[in-house]
């Protein structure tokens, strides 16, 4: 069967990539996709049209060309005089293979990306390298290879990739970096850090909204990223994996643009347990009432785990945004115990020291529960006029009560 290159793509073939075609040699009608598109890159230079499309075409080929882009990274291939003799040919295609294999985020390729990352590699290669490791998920291996990138006294970008890749992976150790650079004097670095912010997906939203208040000079930028990046959350929303769907909607309540709102009503239905709440809380800290009925209905659910992700919800929503406060405090005279518990236990959660009256008020309720919960939150506010009460508690007939009571005097100290 013959091959089927991209219709009106120049396919050049290079000496240089026998070796290659050799390895691939009695393969399927995909994976000579997949070759015709390696030889692509191969043969054009590094970010020209033709090259980027064959990074496009082989992205949109995905996972059934890993195997082939994972073989291009091999170390083996890449040593002795062949190497020597078409060394940029070889490189063309090992950037473009890092980038795909993030793209399209093939997991096993993570090991073989780690130490394409040192400068052993060209800059080319380390750059893309390092993206992609950000987009291929957690391991131990990969945050170690790259934390060692943030001590590159050579190059600031290395420098710069490594810490948004480490935000990627989870780890805040780069935070400082990124944000020297996008409020330094060098508008190019500035540019770039927002730049790769911008690409990091829902990871970096929680760093660009901090800095958007934070460095002024930089706010018509930094607004302009978080557009791009809502757009692309939106369009996540309605993605078939629940993770990437919850991710999203949590971080699009951090960007707190109303015009989400429609898109995020969608998923207050979803199949996902944990997508509804993302959902919710982030219509609730949009101040859509939507979002707040659905969690505040929730606290009242018969099913405990409901319960517990709408306590867990509304603390969010309270300490990030607030508008729930009056409402959570109207609970506390609600007719159902459990209600009036959950409303106790995020009212302290969310240290909010308008409650104590009312909290001091929930010690005395009839069910020991409620006593308990604002007992537990008056020790997390820590006013001092909730000290007499407390000592009244210590010999509450409930056990739990009483033991919550000297935990919460523990908490205040010496009177």
């Amino acid at each position: 069967m013959g091959r089927c290159p991209r219709p009106g793509l120049r396919i050049v073939r290079l000496p240089a990539l026998l070796l290659l075609t050799i390895l691939f040699q009695g393969c399927s009608t995909t994976e000579e996709q997949v070759q015709d598109q390696i030889e692509v890159l191969a043969a054009n230079e590094l970010e020209s049209p033709e090259w980027r499309s064959g990074v496009d075409e082989l992205t949109r080929l995905g996972r059934p060309g890993a195997r082939q882009l994972v073989a291009l990274l091999d170390p083996g291939q890449y040593r002795g005089v062949k190497y020597r003799e078409f060394r940029a040919e070889r490189e063309k295609t090992r950037t473009g293979a890092a980038i795909v294999l993030g793209r399209i985020r093939h997991r096993a390729a993570s090991a073989s990306m780690d130490d394409r990352i040192t400068v052993a590699y060209t800059f080319p290669e380390r750059s893309a390298a390092l993206r992609a490791v950000g987009k291929l998920g957690f391991t131990q291996v990969a945050v170690t290879n790259v934390t060692k990138q943030l001590a590159d006294s050579l190059n600031s970008t290395i420098r710069l990739l490594a810490a948004v890749a480490l935000l990627k992976l989870g780890e805040g150790t780069g935070i400082d970096t990124i944000r020297a650079a996008v409020s330094g004097p060098d508008d190019q670095t500035a540019q770039i850090a927002i730049a790769e912010l911008e690409n990091a997906n829902y990871f970096g939203v929680p760093l660009l909204v901090r800095m958007r208040d934070g460095a002024p000079e930089r706010r018509e930028q930094l607004d302009k990223a978080l557009q791009v990046v809502r757009l692309q959350l939106e369009s996540q929303l309605a993605d078939d994996d629940p993770d990437l769907r919850r991710e999203s909607a949590q971080a699009l309540g951090d960007i707190g643009d109303p015009e989400a709102i429609p898109q995020l009503a969608l998923l207050l239905g979803d199949a996902s347990n944990l997508v509804r709440y993302a959902a919710a809380t982030s219509m609730a800290r949009l101040r859509d009432e939507r979002g707040i009925e659905f969690l505040f209905e929730s606290l009242d659910d018969e099913d405990q785990i409901q319960r517990l992700n709408a306590v867990r919800s509304l603390i969010d929503v309270e300490r990030l945004s607030g508008g729930v406060s009056e409402r959570l405090l109207a609970s506390l005279g609600a007719p159902d115990a459990r209600l009036r518990s959950a409303a106790a236990q995020i009212l302290g959660r969310a240290q909010i020291e308008e409650a104590v009256p009312s909290l001091l008020e929930a010690t005395t309720d009839d069910d020991a529960q409620v006593r308990w919960s604002a007992v537990i939150s008056l020790g997390r506010i820590g006013t001092h006029q909730s000290r007499e009460a407390l000592q009244s508690l210590l010999d509450d007939e409930d056990k739990t009560v009483a033991y919550y009571a000297q935990w919460a005097l523990e908490k205040l100290g010496a009177g």
